[in-house]
């Protein structure tokens, strides 16, 4: 029998900038109740896009990003609760080391367009 997982704990870390829920990127911190923890990258469209042409990337594959309209808790807590409806698999697929949209965007740059 397949136990149905709850969402136990949802935290935002290193938003950027702080205090501009509607133009941020920032770390969820996601713990179940059979005390499992995941890690995701969260960004609102808005901050991605602006960031990616920043970086003058032409393109990008690595770690997912949760996007969200805004980066209130509330909203930011329900979307995560809606992955865990048929199990852990899109927390699994999300989950990221310890690190910043930020910092992801910079390693990818310097490691897939040097020179730019």
């Amino acid at each position: 029998m397949n136990r149905k997982l709850h969402v136990d704990a949802v935290e935002l870390t290193d938003a950027e900038p702080a205090g501009s829920p509607g133009h941020c990127s920032a770390v969820v911190q996601v713990s179940l109740d059979d005390g499992r923890q995941f890690s995701l990258l969260a960004a609102t469209p808005s901050w991605f896009t602006q960031a990616f042409a920043t970086a003058g990337l032409d393109f990008y594959f690595g770690p997912l990003v949760l996007f969200v309209r805004s980066m209130e808790l509330g909203l930011v807590r329900r979307a995560v609760t809606d992955m865990v409806k048929g199990g852990d698999q899109w927390l699994c697929r999300h989950d990221t080391p310890r690190t910043t949209l930020t910092k992801v965007l910079a390693e990818f740059k310097a490691k897939h367009q040097p020179g730019q």
